[in-house]
């Protein structure tokens, strides 16, 4: 019954719907874009690089500069490599590339813990385990119907800017509750 349960559930159910409907055609797309496969590998390994360091770094980042500054920035960041990836679509380019595998990795595992430090202080109790369990499953399903839908797209379309448009819009939906929930956009 809590707007900051279905607020965290909404945050992690559009964030893993957006980033797995790219994620898991990341190296095919940047082979179709014109990368070579070893480019294409490379920069997905990159970006699997800077997201465990954005993890972590992210705690210690929220708690000095505060956890909606740096979600916002986060999301802000996401969506932008998203973009990059678009624009990749129609000029393949390795300034491109290279700008988007920070933009993109750097962000990219900033929210999950985050999402766990709010829900467990704000949930703090005998079912916080209960209720943040409940909230990650919300990240489960999307990371599932995410990569379906980004594949069934690719399939539909023959590319993947359908699916990096889904992408964009997913990943707003995800960063709405951090302006559009009072307790999240208040709590300290």
């Amino acid at each position: 019954r809590s707007p900051v349960f279905w607020g965290l559930s909404q945050v992690f159910f559009f964030t893993a719907a957006a980033m797995f409907a790219i994620l898991v055609q990341l190296v095919a797309f940047l082979v179709d874009a014109g990368f070579t496969p070893l480019a294409a590998a490379s920069a997905f390994g990159l970006v699997g690089l800077l997201s465990g360091l954005s993890v972590m770094v992210s705690g210690l980042s929220s708690d000095r500069f505060g956890y909606r500054q740096i979600v916002t920035l986060s999301f802000t960041g996401t969506f932008a490599g998203m973009a990059l990836l678009l624009l990749l679509s129609f000029y393949p380019s390795v300034f491109v590339l290279a700008l988007f595998v920070p933009v993109f990795g750097l962000c990219m595992g900033v929210r999950g813990p985050i999402v766990s430090s709010i829900a467990a202080r704000y949930f703090a109790g005998p079912r916080v385990a209960t209720i943040y369990g409940l909230i990650y499953g919300s990240n489960a399903v999307g990371a599932a119907l995410g990569a379906f839908a980004g594949g069934l797209l690719h399939d539909f379309t023959g590319g993947y800017r359908a699916a990096l448009a889904m992408a964009l819009v997913l990943i707003t939906f995800a960063s709405l509750p951090f302006w559009t929930v009072p307790a999240l956009r208040n709590y300290r």
